[in-house]
């Protein structure tokens, strides 16, 4: 508004010299023309009358121009104002809805966890284990092997016809327990359905998984508790296998643990078989070596 002001005094200073320059200019033409001095007065009113007109237009429009400047500023200040309003509505709105977040993020951790999840023994699943093979085959970490150990509770099915199968639930909810007590913390135990679990040994090669199959073996107890004060035998047999570069498909190493597992259970079961992969067998359990784990 200062430099407005400015504008406007010196537009009047101008004109006022311009004014002075045209009367003085008149009153010599006239002078010179030998008119009256009535007839010079009057010439010189009329030019003062002119540029009085003309300032006059000039400061209504800078009035006008002023007002319209004024018009905008406001509305831009008020835009401005609703902007920031808007800004602090969506922060409340946004701070609002954090929590319900929060609640629909864990809601959906803990749905995929229980679709992840055996409902029985607590223990992952056959989705799980396919999860964890497919994470390991698809991101392997610097080459390292990964273990896996089948295995299936001897004769389980004559505890479900002798005592029920409340009783056997609670037996493989007991075995589930004495697994997670007796393995790695980083080790994974997924039941596969009925009597059969799977134990996945992460970056652990075939000899160190199998010394740890037979540690497990040694520390399980050989009876189960069915119910208070009654007891049950319990052995078990076991199929293990490890990944390898050459496969083509993440359960390829879970097929041939399961072959493992059918000829321990042809040889005599309470064993655990050991099938290595094949670089050069168009089947690799055809030419795998089964070895016998003691």
């Amino acid at each position: 508004m200062t430099n407005l002001r400015k504008s406007s005094l010196i537009t009047i200073l101008v004109t006022a010299t311009i004014v002075i320059a045209l009367s003085a200019v008149s009153t010599w033409l006239l002078f010179v023309s030998g008119l009256s001095l009535n007839r010079l007065a009057v010439v010189a009113v009329g030019t003062l009358a002119v540029v009085a007109l003309i300032v006059w237009l000039n400061l209504r429009a800078r009035r006008r121009w002023l007002e319209a400047l004024n018009r905008d500023t406001e509305a831009l200040t008020q835009l401005a104002g609703d902007e920031h309003y808007r800004s602090g509505q969506d922060q409340i709105f946004t701070a609002e809805l954090a929590p319900l977040s929060k609640v629909v993020r864990e809601e959906r951790e803990r749905l995929v966890h229980l679709g992840m999840t055996d409902y029985l023994s607590k223990a992952g699943n056959r989705r799980a284990l396919e999860q964890w093979l497919r994470d390991f085959h698809v991101n392997p970490e610097t080459g390292a092997p990964v273990s896996v150990l089948l295995i299936d509770i001897d004769h389980f099915k004559q505890i479900n016809d002798r005592y029920g199968h409340k009783v056997g639930d609670r037996v493989i909810e007991n075995f589930v327990h004495l697994l997670k007590h007796r393995v790695r913390r980083y080790d994974l135990i997924a039941r596969l359905g009925g009597d059969e679990f799977c134990v996945v040994f992460p970056k652990t090669d075939l000899s160190i998984a199998a010394s740890l199959a037979g540690r497990l073996r040694a520390q399980l107890p050989s009876v189960i508790e069915l119910a208070e004060n009654r007891y049950h035998p319990l052995s078990w047999t076991g199929g293990m296998s490890v990944t390898d570069p050459f496969d083509s498909a993440y359960d390829q190493v879970l097929w041939r643990a399961d072959q493992a597992l059918i000829r321990a259970k042809d040889s005599g079961r309470k064993q655990t078989k050991i099938c290595r992969p094949s670089k050069f067998a168009d089947s690799p359990a055809l030419q795998a070596t089964h070895e016998l784990l003691h």
